[in-house]
């Protein structure tokens, strides 16, 4: 009968606590009522009353606030001293946010065009916390930087009380998804941000790779960084500045669980193969409509990269990679990346003729880092 109200019944030692969440469009007669017969109960201890309004702000602060634990700012400085002030030169301050927390030391990541010639990196973790960090690898494509801290450079009180932001396990993120926004994404630190998913179709393209990105209705910033969590907390998409619309000004972000595995390996210190081919899967309806072949169509090839060295042109279709099956981005990225820096290997590609047939070329190319 009381469609406008819902109870959240909490056990406690002395009777039961209740806190009752108003909707907006309750009345005036209608909280009276209900305040009537509950505060009337003999096994009810306790009755709060809140609005809807002030319940969605609660679960909100509630769901960020471990992700907002694992959040740090990184200071890029360099090794030789300023002159006139006698510091160390800055490269820039960046956030970030712990993804591994294993049993030896954090692992940290973060987003910058400007901290690849900075030689020394000081790291504010979320307790005021301080210490150096080691960096593990840095991804000159997606501008990604991954920091090492060891247990013994912190507080044990750090190593207690810093968690890291679970990255989603599942791709499931659909329109309409209430998400939030922590860390950055309005341009001002410690930001917090709710809203909902309005697009999943969005994409990032760098060489060699397409990563899927999420667009919310949120209000953000060009210069924003973060976090989009889940109502579970859990990372389903890094906030960063690189997108492809730059006058947006909604929360864009990039799919989490696209970049566990990059994350990981750079982790590791492993290499990040590079061809420099920028390309799109074509679809079925492409391939069904259009006549094209399967495979991924390459919109550009970078300067000076192996893609151009081996022949590959604006317009081809590669299909095969390594003796591997290629009808995806995600097939060539992974299939790439499986691969050994600075072997050569076979790249079979389809190659429109004089007379608008593709025919199948084999090209010899050698994997890079770049």
């Amino acid at each position: 009968i009381l469609v406008n109200f819902q109870y959240i019944i909490k056990s406690a030692e002395e009777g039961v606590a209740i806190t009752v969440f108003f909707n907006d469009d309750a009345t005036e007669e209608q909280k009276k009522e209900i305040g009537e017969q509950l505060e009337s109960r003999d096994d009810v201890s306790e009755v709060k009353y809140v609005s809807a309004d002030d319940a969605w702000a609660e679960q909100v602060r509630n769901v960020a606030e471990v992700p907002r634990k694992a959040l740090v700012r990184i200071l890029a400085l360099g090794n030789d001293a300023d002159l006139l002030d006698d510091s160390f030169l800055k490269y820039g301050e960046e956030e970030g946010f712990v993804f591994l927390k294993n049993d030896e030391a954090f692992y940290i990541m973060t987003y910058s065009d400007n901290m690849n010639d900075a030689g020394k990196f000081q790291v504010t973790f979320s307790n005021g916390d301080m210490a150096d960090a080691t960096l593990c690898k840095s991804d000159s494509r997606t501008g990604f930087l991954v920091f090492r801290i060891p247990f013994t450079d912190v507080k044990d009180a750090t190593v207690k009380d810093i968690p890291q932001a679970a990255l989603a396990g599942d791709d499931d993120i659909e329109l309409m998804d209430a998400v939030i926004a922590v860390g950055s994404p309005t341009g001002d630190y410690d930001s917090l941000v709710s809203g909902m998913i309005t697009s999943v179709t969005g994409t990032m393209k760098v060489a060699d790779e397409e990563y899927g990105m999420l667009t919310t209705n949120m209000v953000g910033s060009e210069e924003g960084s973060g976090l989009l969590l889940n109502m579970a907390g859990d990372v389903v998409g890094i906030i960063c500045g690189r997108q492809e619309d730059a006058n947006s000004s909604v929360i864009r972000a990039i799919e989490a669980t696209q970049l566990r595995s990059l994350l990981e390996g750079m982790a590791n210190g492993d290499d990040i193969c590079y061809i420099g081919i920028h390309g799109a899967t074509i679809s079925e309806y492409q391939v069904e409509n259009l006549e094209l072949p399967d495979g991924i169509y390459v919109d550009s090839v970078e300067p000076d990269s192996p893609a151009m060295a081996a022949g590959v042109q604006s317009g081809d279709i590669v299909h095969t990679l390594d003796g591997q099956e290629i009808r995806s981005m995600d097939d060539y990225s992974s299939t790439l990346q499986s691969l050994n820096r600075e072997s050569k290997v076979k790249l079979e590609i389809y190659r429109r003729n004089s007379y608008g047939t593709y025919v199948n070329v084999e090209l010899n190319v050698i994997i890079k880092e770049k």
